[in-house]
């Protein structure tokens, strides 16, 4: 063997060699961290497990608050890499919803799905603008393309899953919101209205006015209302077992918030 060549070899070995051992350190830190979350969910009452579904690591707790069931996700994609455009393909989404088993109580039960997108206080009017009305193709074509950006937004924030039983273009931003920091959009308006006069609205109202709610900061979550749950999310990870603690008590908050009899 020449010396070059040699050269060549010894470079790979060490190359390989490097590659294998920071696979490993990487493999032990996350199961560390894992481990970690573990306990922490434990210590809460609370179960933690971490799996991938298709495209998606997902980190996964579940928990009984307060009477209600509910389930947290931090879902990451595994498409892209760290630097660039490739970065900016990654998606990190943290989600609470209520459990399966939920049933929404006699005065809080929908004709239709509720969407509450959170948007900086003050921005609610120009966040998300009415769609165009007429009925021409160039208005029309508008109409589809809010609508289609809309519905992607809610399959990101909440899931395909939920997105799927969210008619996107048939909803309509509830006229009078009030809440700061909120725009809601609803497939029935008048009674979303009632429902929010019913309660919702002054508990939201609470909370972005409360400094230590997760509903009062800048960068406020997104809410979705059904007869099948509600659910909480925000684009972001979820470094620990405290960080999941602020969206289960706003989770639950709301959920307790619901009128309780027609």
């Amino acid at each position: 063997m020449t010396f070059d060549a040699a050269i060549v070899v010894a470079t790979m070995i060490l190359s390989t060699t490097l590659l294998i051992t920071i696979v490993v350190v990487s493999r032990r830190r996350l199961a560390a961290r894992e481990e970690e979350m573990r306990q922490q969910a434990s210590m809460r009452g609370w179960t933690f497990q971490r799996v991938r579904e298709g495209a998606f690591r997902v980190q996964r707790w579940t928990g009984t608050t307060d009477g209600v069931g509910w389930i947290a996700e931090s879902v990451e994609s595994n498409q892209g890499g760290t630097h660039g455009r490739a970065a900016a393909r990654r998606r990190r989404v943290t989600r609470w919803r209520t459990a399966p088993s939920w049933t929404p109580p006699k005065g809080a039960a929908l004709a239709a799905p509720i969407v509450i997108m959170g948007v900086p206080e003050g921005k609610e009017k120009q966040t998300f603008p009415a769609a165009p009305q007429g009925d021409g193709w160039a208005v029309k074509l508008a109409q589809k393309a809010v609508g289609f950006a809309f519905d992607k937004s809610i399959d990101v924030y909440f899931g395909k899953a939920a997105g799927s039983a969210v008619d996107a273009g048939a909803m309509r931003r509830v006229k009078d919101d009030s809440i700061p920091g909120y725009v809601v959009m609803a497939g029935d308006p008048d009674a979303a209205a009632r429902l929010l006069f019913q309660g919702l609205s002054a508990a939201l109202t609470s909370a972005t006015a409360n400094s230590s709610s997760i509903l009062s900061e800048q960068d406020r979550p997104w809410l979705l209302l059904s007869n099948h749950g509600i659910a909480l999310a925000r684009m972001e990870h979820a470094s620990s077992a405290e960080h999941v603690e602020r969206f289960v008590r706003a989770g639950v908050a709301l959920t307790r918030a619901l009128p309780r009899s027609g």
